[in-house]
C-alpha cells in the first residue's frame, strides 16, 4: 500500500484528486522533503470554474494546518528548553520554525496560481506567524523580568536578530 502511494506520490499533481492526496500528504507530515516541494512546485492545475474555488478553500486549509502543527511542536520544545533551563537552544529553536515556515510557503512557487491568491495566501501566513513570533518574544522578554534570567535575556537578543520572513525588495 504505502509502495502505491509512493508512487502515485512521485508525479507532479494535475487533477484535483492528486492535488488532494498532497495536501494530505502535507497535513501529515512533520516536515516536508525537498523531493515532495520540488515535485508540488512542477505540478499543474486547471484555475478555473468552482473545482478553483475549492482547490483554493483546501490549499488554504492545508497551509493552516501544516502552521498549527508547527506551532505545536515548536512550543512542546520550547516548553521543555525552558523547564530543562536549556535556555541556550531558544534561539536555533527560532531558526528551525522559521525555516519550517518557509516550507509552509510553497504555494509561492506554483506557477499556475493567480498573483492574488498568492499575495493572499502570503499576507495570511505573515500575519498570523508575525503574531505568534511577537507573542512568543513578549513571554520570553515577561519571563526574563520575572526571573531576571540572563541566559533567557542573551537567548533574546539573537531571537530578536532572526527575520521571520525576508524583507520585500
Amino acid at each position: 500500500m504505502e509502495a502505491v502511494l509512493e508512487w502515485e506520490l512521485s508525479a507532479p499533481p494535475t487533477t484535483y484528486e492528486d492535488w488532494l492526496n498532497y495536501f494530505d500528504l502535507l497535513k501529515s507530515s512533520t516536515s516536508v522533503d525537498k523531493g515532495v516541494a520540488m515535485t508540488i512546485a512542477r505540478g499543474s492545475f486547471v484555475n478555473k470554474g468552482y473545482i478553483a474555488v475549492q482547490f483554493h478553500q483546501k490549499l488554504a486549509e492545508t497551509i493552516n494546518e501544516m502552521l498549527n502543527k508547527r506551532i505545536a511542536w515548536f512550543l512542546k520544545d520550547l516548553n521543555m528548553l525552558i523547564s530543562f533551563n536549556e535556555l541556550s537552544d531558544i534561539a536555533p529553536l527560532f531558526v528551525k520554525l522559521r525555516n519550517e515556515v518557509k516550507k509552509c510557503q510553497f504555494f509561492i512557487e506554483l506557477d499556475f496560481l493567480d498573483a492574488s491568491v498568492k499575495h493572499d495566501l502570503e499576507q495570511s501566513v505573515r500575519t498570523q506567524m508575525e503574531q505568534f513570533w511577537s507573542d512568543t518574544i513578549s513571554f520570553l522578554q515577561k519571563q526574563t523580568m520575572e526571573c531576571s534570567n540572563v541566559d533567557l535575556e542573551d537567548s533574546l537578543f539573537l531571537i530578536r536578530r532572526i527575520q521571520l520572513f525576508a524583507e520585500a525588495v
